[in-house]
């Protein structure tokens, strides 16, 4: 991941490959809720047994929901933009997520830019160090 201050136009670069990431999460969830939405209309037209279409349709209807809910959620809570004006970032934030620390910028709109790929400490160290000479709070 490659982290660039754009001192002219006041902008922070973040190259990691994100947007390509959630592009293929979310096709992949709508894909989901539109197999959920066939299969769980046209399914039982095709069922025999009454048991098996009650199963099959609750495991339909909860993959629906459940996609309805994650994609909800990302298009609400989360950004992937390449390009972030300083003045939209509001700080950094870490997270510790079973044993890993997670860091993602927190936006003035409420949203959250995640930054993948922070594994070695040189790179946290020099990442957190960049954001403060920018005048971005950490946490």
């Amino acid at each position: 991941m490659k982290i660039k201050f754009n001192e002219n136009e006041k902008t922070i670069e973040i190259k990691d490959g994100l947007k390509q990431q959630y592009f293929l999460m979310k096709m992949a969830l709508i894909f989901t809720l539109i197999n959920s939405v066939i299969n769980s209309v046209l399914f039982p037209l095709f069922v025999l047994n009454e048991k098996q279409l009650k199963w099959m349709g609750f495991i339909w209807i909860i993959l629906g929901i459940t996609s309805t809910g994650i994609l909800i959620y990302h298009r609400l809570k989360k950004t992937a933009s390449d390009k972030l004006d300083i003045s939209d970032i509001s700080m950094l934030t870490e997270k510790q997520i079973f044993g890993r620390k997670r860091f993602s910028l927190k936006l003035k709109n409420g949203k959250f830019r995640d930054l993948m790929e922070m594994k070695k400490e040189s790179d946290i160290i020099e990442m957190k160090k960049l954001f403060e000479e920018v005048g971005i709070k950490t946490t």
